[in-house]
């Protein structure tokens, strides 16, 4: 499966994971594999799912994408996880994005 990508892909994977690394503050390694693990996992299932979402051009942006979901998506899964655990906070954040509060 990881011969799907090219180098390219997994270099940048590879730089925003160190980068994500360096800028969180250290907490154990067990916290710095899962952020490894996250964003990996992001990176590989979420590129081009978003770029086809985006209508963006995979030739041209899904090595840079794929380091955008390695930088964000240990987030967006910490974030989704909390609003599946507090269902009013969803529907407040989502009232808040339609535009209404």
């Amino acid at each position: 499966m990881i011969e799907k990508h090219d180098l390219a892909f997994w270099l940048s994977v590879g730089g925003a994971t160190v980068v994500k690394l360096l800028t969180s503050p250290y907490a154990g390694f067990i916290r710095a594999l899962a952020t490894v693990v996250a964003a990996v996992f992001s990176a590989y299932f979420f590129t081009s799912p978003a770029m086809a979402a985006l209508g963006l051009d995979p030739e041209t942006y899904t090595t840079a994408m794929a380091a955008i979901m390695a930088l964000t998506g240990e987030g967006v899964m910490r974030f989704v996880v909390g609003m599946s655990n507090d269902p009013a906070k969803l529907l407040d954040w989502v009232r808040a994005w339609r535009g209404g509060k």
